[in-house]
């Protein structure tokens, strides 16, 4: 505040005048590890630390972190008593024109400086390489991540997901190209992006001779969530875990340490969660419920990162995918469009001879594009020119089959799709 004992500023809010710490209505309060401007209007009116109002409806603030319930605020937005006008927003001059969010495989890059200014996605790569050794495990990834969306880093294994998302949380610095994260540059310096940023990586790193919420309770020092036994109580509810709040961490199943692992990476309320392998090792039953609770916090506005080598889990959680083949981006659109340009697949169970004949005698078909002998028959794909019920139609006119099936195609026969329009050609 400011050194003449001047009272501390108050925010509208509908329920009342704020108060202090302790009050009732739209209470002012510190929010930890929340760095924000000053007003240009008032210098010295508003200390270094944030404020932020329990309300979620103080009209004129505007939100711009999830460090509390409703968000912590600008000091320019804050109603300072004498001063009517907010500070002026800065100009806009050709480097920030520079950095409006690109679509994947642009070639513009923002300017440099510390920080990639708004609006700017949630990630921004541009030429991203990362060596390990002298071998390259990411070769030259641009891409961009928008905000308040789950995208999907898709790959098998060694493709380079684990990687890309540790270039994204700075543990592993960039060989070349540029990276942004929430708006700022990589490598970030100072604790203000990690308290913006969840991480739960495939390890679970937790404290196996410790409680849940002895667990949580840690974690939340380590990050100075305030009211921390409410907000432990919030998480706990939210991953579904309050039953288990006192039973050690040793004896729950796979998918429950996952949950107490994401549980742990919410506490702080981030803006970016990332997630390494989500469902690893757990159940169907269990795997369906982390799902059901990542759409969760998308619905509540956080961005989510999810990496998968599983093409459903990617349709079943996210809005885009990235799909990374050693190192390398293939391509980055919705999953939808990502399994229309493998179309379906059908399974025929048939004798080798019998198998050996299947081409010939749907190949003329449109829209039907492979086929290919199988261990127990053939599999004949097909897009949106043809159904399967024609494929099946003409094979059961022509050949004598045992039986088939119609499926999605998988993440292996996308890569097949994929690789002679993006990687051979």
């Amino acid at each position: 505040g400011g050194g003449d004992g001047a009272a501390r500023p108050r925010a509208p809010c509908p329920r009342g005048d704020a108060r202090r710490r302790g009050g009732r209505g739209g209470e002012l309060r510190r929010s930890a590890g929340t760095a924000l401007t000053q007003s240009a209007h008032c210098p010295g009116s508003v200390d270094d630390a944030s404020l932020t109002c329990e309300s979620s409806h103080v009209p004129g603030l505007r939100r711009c972190c999830k460090n509390c319930r409703a968000g912590a605020v600008h000091a320019d937005d804050i109603a300072v008593p004498g001063h009517s006008e907010r500070a002026p927003p800065p100009p806009q001059t050709e480097a920030h024109d520079a950095v409006r969010p690109q679509t994947p495989g642009s070639d513009a890059v923002p300017a440099g400086g510390a920080a990639d200014p708004a609006p700017h996605p949630a990630v921004r790569l541009r030429d991203a390489r990362c060596r390990r050794g002298r071998h390259e495990v990411l070769s030259g990834i641009t891409v961009d991540f928008e905000p308040g969306r789950v995208t999907g880093v898709l790959g098998p294994n060694g493709a380079g997901k684990s990687t890309l998302l540790g270039v994204l949380t700075g543990l592993r610095p960039l060989a070349g190209g540029e990276a942004w994260v929430l708006g700022e540059r990589l490598p970030a310096t100072g604790s203000r992006l990690r308290r913006r940023m969840g991480v739960v990586f495939q390890e679970t790193a937790l404290y196996d001779e410790l409680t849940t919420h002895h667990n949580l309770r840690f974690a939340a020092a380590l990050y100075g969530v305030p009211r921390a036994d409410r907000r432990i109580a919030e998480v706990l509810e939210l991953l579904g875990l309050s039953d288990r709040a006192q039973q050690v961490v040793g004896t729950l199943s796979g998918g429950l340490r996952r949950r107490v692992a994401i549980a742990r990476s919410l506490l702080h309320e981030p803006e970016l969660l990332i997630v390494d392998e989500p469902t690893l090792g757990v159940d169907a039953e269990a795997r369906h419920a982390i799902w059901a609770h990542i759409r969760l916090l998308r619905a509540q506005g956080t961005t989510v990162v999810v990496a998968s080598n599983h093409l459903d889990e990617v349709q079943a959680l996210c809005d885009t995918a990235a799909v990374l083949r050693d190192g390398r981006l293939l391509i980055h659109e919705t999953p939808q469009a990502l399994v229309a340009r493998a179309g379906q697949c059908i399974d025929i169970d048939c004798d080798p001879e019998t198998a050996s004949r299947v081409g010939a005698a749907v190949g003329s078909l449109p829209g039907v594009t492979r086929t290919e002998a199988t261990l127990s028959g053939a599999s004949v794909f097909v897009t949106g020119e043809a159904t399967p019920e024609d494929v099946v139609h003409r094979l059961l006119q022509r050949l004598s089959i045992g039986g088939f099936r119609v499926r999605a195609a998988d993440l292996a026969e996308v890569f097949r799709v994929l690789e002679p329009a993006e990687v051979r050609g």
